[in-house]
């Protein structure tokens, strides 16, 4: 049972940016909102898919895709590094999606964010990344595939989100990512003085220091302990909901999206 989600199912729009969608071309199926559209001449096709959600059947989430400009610094200057990160030639999509604060959308856990593109090959230094409420884009990426470019993510959060050319040191971004998962998990988890809280806790610490030693073998072990722990525990140890409002701290979807991002890209080092 969803706590904080609304007693009645609420609805959800789409309000599609600059070249405008017709409605048709937007699916909506159990948990899930999918399109296949053309963005001033670029090729995508989209998915946002839930575990569990509410209100995701009529008007209260406004989604726009549009071609960002290569002058648009309202983009740029989100960017996590100006000269490493950049937009990727041939497909500077990005899609926003707002659900609206007065309404009463609601899902529970993760996210997962999917893009699919013909109008680009396969880059191995391709990554989606995420914005949440205008700050700086994030690295979310969990899987890349080939044909032509696929790109898959999850979030416990509503974003912009957009695919980007990421050239960082990935040794570096390995720690990064995992000196965040530690941070936010010691920050959202430690006030539950639980089994659960001091194992997950101890957890995400090992996988920072292997991260860190570069033992990446021992640091995916951890990892995958932490992130079957995190999958499995009950409401009542984390919190699992994200709604409209955006008041409450959705820590399960979000810890879980960091957890398999950085999972991501310790695999690739070690290829």
């Amino acid at each position: 049972m969803l706590k904080y989600f609304a007693p009645a199912l609420v609805a959800l729009t789409l309000a599609v940016g600059t070249p405008a969608v017709a409605n048709d071309n937007i699916r909506f199926a159990d948990n899930r909102i999918s399109a296949e559209l053309d963005v001033d001449g670029h090729h995508l096709q989209f998915s946002v898919s839930f575990a569990q959600a509410i209100g995701l059947n009529a008007a209260n989430v406004d989604v726009s895709v549009r071609a960002v400009s290569a002058n648009d610094y309202s983009v740029l200057n989100r960017l996590p590094d100006s000269y490493q990160t950049a937009l990727v030639d041939g497909f500077p999509v990005m899609v926003s999606i707002q659900p609206r604060k007065d309404r009463g959308f609601a899902f529970s856990g993760e996210a997962e964010i999917e893009f699919y593109t013909t109008s680009i090959d396969f880059n191995k230094n391709i990554r989606l990344f995420r914005s949440h409420d205008g700050g700086m884009f994030e690295d979310i990426t969990n899987l890349t595939a080939p044909g032509s470019m696929r790109a898959r993510g999850s979030s416990g959060t509503f974003s912009d989100f957009i695919m980007l050319v990421d050239n960082r040191d990935q040794h570096e971004v390995s720690n990064a990512k995992a000196a965040e998962l530690a941070s936010f998990l010691s920050q959202h988890v430690a006030n539950h003085r639980s089994e659960f809280e001091s194992n997950v806790i101890s957890l995400a610490r090992n996988v920072r220091t292997h991260v860190i030693e570069q033992r990446y073998q021992a640091a995916v072990s951890n990892l995958n302990a932490l992130l079957r722990s995190l999958e499995d525990t009950q409401a009542d140890n984390l919190p699992n909901i994200w709604r409209s409002s955006d008041d409450i701290v959705n820590v399960q979807g979000e810890a879980l999206s960091k957890g398999r991002s950085l999972r991501f890209t310790l695999n690739e080092l070690m290829r």
